[in-house]
């Protein structure tokens, strides 16, 4: 079976961030192939999923992550890792939702609200969040706020 990683980064970030090239290189250093995506912040993310196999994983931070779980929806794949996730109630939320407004533009906040579905199509799902951001999750990274720390990184290297 030919491990495949994804990577997705989040808002503003490209996977050229050092936590992210740290990341590719345990998972390498553990026989997977990683494809780094990066996301165009000024497009609609329903727009930016791609297709991916059964066997594959896909790793998402903040608002990548939200795309990662968009492909997940359409795609079935072996795991999604999701970590700290802008929650799906941020989305319904008012205040929540004016400033991802403020922070993103209307036509994408009404993008993701409009394609994100309750369900996806993964075998696996890890939900993961700093101790520091108060979400609950499966993992939970200790002296974490809402960034890919060296702890998380730990984390991350256990389940793939």
């Amino acid at each position: 079976m030919e491990k495949t990683l994804y990577i997705i980064p989040g808002l503003g970030e490209t996977c050229r961030r050092k936590p992210y090239q740290l990341l590719a290189k345990k998972a390498k250093e553990k026989g997977y192939e990683v494809i780094f995506k990066n996301v165009d912040w000024n497009q609609k993310l329903s727009l930016q999923t791609f297709s991916v196999s059964k066997d594959d994983i896909i790793f998402g931070f903040s608002l990548g992550a939200v795309l990662a779980w968009l492909v997940a929806q359409d795609y079935k794949c072996r795991h999604i890792i999701l970590a700290s996730m802008t929650p799906h109630y941020s989305w319904k939320d008012k205040e929540i939702k004016k400033a991802l407004i403020d922070l993103l533009g209307l036509k994408f906040v009404n993008d993701v609200i409009k394609k994100l579905d309750s369900k996806h199509q993964a075998k696996r799902q890890t939900i993961m969040y700093g101790d520091l951001e108060n979400e609950k999750g499966d993992i939970i990274v200790s002296k974490t706020e809402h960034e890919l720390t060296e702890n998380y990184l730990k984390e991350i290297e256990q389940i793939i």
